[in-house]
């Protein structure tokens, strides 16, 4: 895989720390980075192929009988969506499992803060997600394939993106700034593994394309092994043998961030659902044929990695300009113009589908135009999340509580798993407008949020 940090960027990583207010990041930042590009090329790898071999593959009568505990696992989940078309049943479980993957870093989150330490959780998640990909390339080890990669997941997620905010102080003003950068990695390994990974998977096989994937956290973890000397030494919790007590202040806090989640899930639904009912919708309504070749509709992920990236180079660059001239307008200033962003995204799939109806009639063009929408609207709300969540959060808990921030993709994902199954029964524009109704909604809840807790949520409080 390529050096998940360009060429452009790397003059911003020194090899020692540099004092608040420089454009300088310490080493260990480089680390974080290459480590969280090789599992985001992973990660995307196998989740851009997931659904799609779920419903074109593994469903299929000669396949599914063989498939180790899913006589119990498919009733389960018939109940849960009541899915019980292909379409349904792969969405539901493709829902099912990347909601999950959001919840078990805190878990990690709370072995690592309490237990184990960060550097310890991580490289144990990533042997256990080298093995979850080796299992996927199986089909009848399907279902324990995907509990190996949850814990791996768990073990690496949340872990990750605290170690990130562990190399600054609490007023470092490179802090937001580093996690644009730390996202920037996970975009370039988007753009590269779901293209290579469909691939392998169309012109060979689809155990083939999750081997591909497995790749990128074997050097990944390479990197994290040797770089693992630049990261901040762990603080362990329990070593301490004391009961940590939160103060009211840190406590109501908590309770404030914990609130955000659910209108984030919803404010990001047309982002969430790009690995799920987008890429049955993609396969079935674009014009997916390029220069005579019939591409993979899990080339669109690659696209919007590829989109996305200039997105949160335009982003830095963005802010670093405004900052020169006006005032920062905070955290939650920026996750408002990023969800207000994001109601626009689908809004342009929804006229798509009404100018150009039917079965791959629509241009490639739309979706262009939704991935570049969606990818500056959601860089805006996740990074600038992400950056909130670590800045805020007691040190006790640091670990646990962004880890937590993934929550929201949890919530969001179990809701697309549910939207996706309407797929069949909603006409292509009503079904994208249904994604424009809600996350406008939840704008206007996260407007009100800010006003009402404006001095708990600002840097000063």
């Amino acid at each position: 895989m390529p050096d998940p940090l360009p060429d452009d960027i790397a003059p911003l990583v020194s090899t020692a720390s540099a004092p608040p207010g420089t454009e300088r990041h310490p080493a260990g930042l480089k680390t974080l980075i290459m480590t969280e590009g090789g599992l985001a090329f992973s990660m995307y790898g196998f989740e851009s192929l997931l659904v799609l071999y779920v419903v074109n593959h593994l469903l299929k009568p000669d396949v599914l009988p063989h498939v180790w505990g899913m006589s119990a696992f498919l009733p389960f989940v018939q109940a849960l969506y009541n899915a019980h078309t292909p379409n349904a049943l792969a969405a539901a479980i493709t829902g099912l499992f990347l909601a999950l993957i959001y919840v078990t870093p805190m878990l990690g989150g709370l072995l690592a803060d309490w237990r184990l330490g960060r550097t310890r959780m991580v490289l144990i998640g990533g042997f256990l997600l080298i093995a979850g990909l080796i299992c996927l390339a199986i089909d009848q080890t399907f279902l324990i394939a995907l509990a190996l990669l949850l814990l791996g997941l768990g073990c690496t997620r949340g872990i990750l993106p605290a170690q990130v905010g562990a190399l600054y102080a609490g007023d470092d003003p490179r802090r937001a700034d580093a996690y644009q950068l730390f996202v920037l990695g996970i975009q370039v390994s988007v753009i590269v593994s779901p293209a290579l990974c469909s691939t392998v998977a169309q012109n060979i096989s689809w155990h083939a394309g999750f081997l591909t994937a497995g790749i990128g956290m074997l050097v990944g973890l390479c990197f994290y092994f040797i770089g693992r000397r630049h990261l901040p030494t762990d603080t362990i919790a329990g070593h301490t043998h004391k009961k940590v007590r939160l103060t009211a202040t840190e406590k109501r806090t908590l309770l404030i961030l914990f609130a955000i989640l659910p209108l984030l899930a919803v404010a990001t639904i047309s982002n969430t659902d790009i690995f799920n009912g987008y890429l049955i919708w993609a396969d079935r309504y674009y014009q997916l044929t390029f220069l005579g070749y019939n591409m993979p509709a899990s080339w669109l992920v690659s696209m919007d990695g590829f989109v996305s990236t200039f997105t949160v180079l335009g982003i830095v660059a963005f802010w670093r300009v405004w900052n020169r001239y006006r005032s920062d307008p905070g955290e939650m200033s920026k996750i408002i113009i990023g969800s207000m962003i994001c109601t626009i995204a689908p809004s342009i799939l929804a006229l798509g589908a009404w100018i150009q109806p039917g079965p791959h009639h629509i241009s490639l063009a739309w979706g262009i135009a939704f991935h570049l929408v969606n990818d500056v609207g959601f860089g805006l709300c996740y990074a600038t999340g992400m950056a909130l969540f670590s800045r805020a959060a007691p040190q006790a808990v640091n670990s646990t509580v962004v880890a937590a921030y993934s929550l929201h993709l949890f919530l969001g994902n179990l809701l697309v798993g549910k939207i996706a199954g309407l797929l069949g029964s909603l006409s292509s524009p009503v079904f994208w407008l249904l994604h424009v109704v809600l996350a406008m909604a939840a704008t206007t809840l996260l407007w009100l949020f800010a006003r009402v807790f404006r001095r708990e949520l600002s840097r000063q409080a």
